[in-house]
């Protein structure tokens, strides 16, 4: 089985889950610390907390993603460029 994979599209992609990455945060640090009366409140409070952890979270890991994405683009060109071509072929790039 052949998997064709261009480098520019696995670029494209890594780029997208850092701005991903990068809303997560923003949206993370959009949470109010939460309050609420009475018997909510520390219901409130916990739930907000819990939502900025997962955002937080999830910005980490978009990164994370987005870093191991393009590292097997630049992996792939390297090898691309290692490959030697067939005579009479040309190799893609």
């Amino acid at each position: 089985m052949v998997i064709e994979v261009v480098p520019a599209e696995l670029y494209a992609l890594a780029a997208v889950l850092d701005a991903g990455a990068d809303r997560a945060d923003r949206s993370a640090a959009a949470v109010p610390e939460g309050s609420g009366p009475g018997a909510v409140g520390p219901a409130v409070v916990t739930f907000c907390e819990a939502v900025r952890t997962a955002g937080t979270c999830l910005a980490g890991e978009l990164r994370w993603l987005g870093g191991a994405v393009a590292g097997a683009a630049d992996s792939w060109l390297g090898l691309d460029g290692s490959v030697l071509p067939v005579p009479g072929t040309e190799v893609p790039r």
